[in-house]
């Protein structure tokens, strides 16, 4: 975008004025250029009027040369041969046959609904000091993003004082809010882009605005705009995070509180139950699950989202608040609580639903947030109550381990996972180490990533090489060829003492070491209850 120049202050032009100035809610009956400046401003009553008119004038019609019929074709006819630079006439006035004369004439005409005397007045001050009314524009826009305490009001401010100009606001490139057509500048319009620091002073957003070009009017007041806009912005942003940040500990604290209500036999406010006594197994939930929206009661289906890093505590407070953003827009009927190594969720129905779980559209939801921030999902099963809900939520994380398998995005059931939910639960990390311990000779060839996904898939088939070779999507003969390769480095595959052991080092050097152990064109690995180990 060009900077403002020095010298004399930059002219309005019609294109500004129809975005921002007093004729932003003027009805465009044919726009003809709007870059040009608009240097001059006339209220004509009467057609003698527009014979004194210098070129680049805005007209306003009002009276006998707003009369309509003859009389708007006199004005138009006039005003097209004195170059002016728009004509305003009030609405009342307007014709199908003067609109398809302005288009004939190319000259710009604009309908009000406004007394046009009202609408002269507030042109006039614009077209006489332009600079001293985008500074009036400027104060008032500031002191209305002052109000605002949300990003999508700040963005909302933006949209509404630049009608013409879409702005958006950008995190990692991704649209947070405001509009996107901001991002798409069409023909005629330039973008003007302004970073919106963070906390420690690091770039933490950008404000993209769409603005038409050329105009230099625009070139100080958008970006203007854009740079008062930052810091209610980061005062929102903060906000939004202190929020969450109470909210995440307000629901792990009570998901805790329910965990050990359960486990322990504890009643609803915290005190043991009686001497001798043992407490139901399906009692009422704590008062406090319903302040929170949660639904306990029925049968839920514990859902598992598993931290893309790999850490067991309970994640970092800025993916949370990115992936709750992402939750509401698509499950806001869902809870979703921060806990060790992820987040978890359910799906509660009432007793003797038919069909049990939750539906494919659902867990497609779930499967699209998961993607976005490079994470999987576990399904439990349907379980009666809040003791049914931290079963299914152990099978969901089981679930979760064996869906690392198919990538980003993999959502798996854990009734449907197999042996593949066991093994999940094996430490990896550890067992790696010991693979290569085990098998040094396996750490340096380079086609090691097939040797193990090719043992690994005749073992999972109990030694099947067709059902392997199918799984792999490969010939049976480079099966064969690639076992005894496995030989060569030390996978006795075939040996009984040995298979059991080689078996879960492949499957743990296959999780531990994503993208060595299957290729993107391999199907994923068969999780059927037929599976062997």
């Amino acid at each position: 975008m060009r900077a403002h120049p020095t010298g004399p202050p930059a002219r309005l032009t019609v294109a500004e004025m129809l975005t921002v100035g007093a004729l932003r809610d003027a009805e465009e009956v044919f726009l003809a250029d709007g870059g040009g400046p608009v240097e001059h401003l006339v209220l004509a009553g009467e057609l003698p009027r527009l014979r004194e008119l210098a070129p680049n004038t805005v007209v306003v019609l009002h009276g006998e040369a707003a009369s309509g019929g003859w009389s708007l074709a006199s004005a138009l006819h006039m005003a097209w041969e004195r170059h002016a630079a728009a004509v305003v006439t009030p609405r009342v006035a307007l014709s199908r046959s003067a609109a398809l004369l302005a288009r004939r004439l190319g000259i710009t005409v604009l309908a009000v609904d406004r007394d046009p005397v009202e609408v002269a007045l507030a042109l006039a001050a614009e077209v006489a000091r332009p600079e001293a009314e985008r500074a009036r524009r400027v104060a008032a826009c500031a002191e209305l993003l002052a109000r605002e305490s949300t990003v999508r009001g700040v963005l909302g401010v933006l949209n509404a004082e630049l009608a013409g100009v879409p702005v958006a606001l950008l995190v990692d490139g991704g649209l947070v809010a405001g509009r996107a057509a901001a991002l798409r500048p069409g023909r005629g319009l330039t973008d003007v882009r302004v970073d919106v620091p963070g906390p420690a002073g690091r770039r933490w957003a950008e404000l993209v605005a769409a603005v038409p070009e050329p105009s230099d009017g625009y070139a100080e007041y958008v970006p203007t705009l854009l740079r008062l806009a930052r810091a209610p912005l980061l005062a929102a942003s903060a906000r939004r995070r202190i929020e969450t940040a109470r909210r995440t500990a307000r629901e792990q604290a009570a998901f805790g509180l329910l965990r050990e209500s359960v486990e322990h036999g504890r009643a609803a406010d915290g005190a043991p139950p009686a001497a001798g006594t043992r407490p139901p197994p399906d009692r009422e939930p704590p008062v406090w699950t319903s302040e929170l929206g949660w639904r306990v009661e029925g049968v839920n289906t514990a859902l598992w989202i598993a931290d893309p890093s790999g850490a067991q505590d309970p994640p970092a407070p800025e993916r949370t608040t990115m992936v709750r953003a992402a939750w509401a827009d698509r499950l806001p009927d869902l809870p979703l609580v921060a806990d060790q190594g992820g987040w978890l969720s359910w799906w509660n129905q009432p007793r003797d639903t038919p069909g049990g779980g939750p539906p494919k559209r659902l867990r497609a939801l779930v499967g699209d947030v998961a993607r976005e921030h490079g994470a999987v999902v576990g399904v439990g099963s349907p379980l009666p109550g809040a003791a049914g809900l931290l079963r299914s939520l152990r099978e969901a994380r089981l679930a979760a381990g064996a869906a690392a398998a198919d990538g980003p995005g993999g959502v798996r059931e854990f009734g449907a996972s197999g042996v593949a939910a066991a093994l999940a639960a094996l430490p990896v990390d550890h067992l790696v180490s010991v693979a290569d311990l085990v098998f040094p000779a396996l750490a340096d060839v380079r086609d090691r990533e097939q040797i193990v996904r090719t043992v690994l898939a005749v073992l999972d088939h109990g030694g099947s090489l067709n059902r392997a070779a199918t799984r792999l999507g490969v010939h049976r003969n480079t099966v064969l060829a690639r076992l005894k390769r496995a030989q060569e480095v030390g996978l006795a595959y075939d040996d009984p003492a040995s298979r059991l052991a080689v078996h879960v080092l492949c499957h743990a050097l296959a999780a531990g070491r994503p993208g060595e152990a299957r290729q993107p064109d391999a199907p994923p690995p068969d999780t059927g209850p037929g599976r062997s180990t």
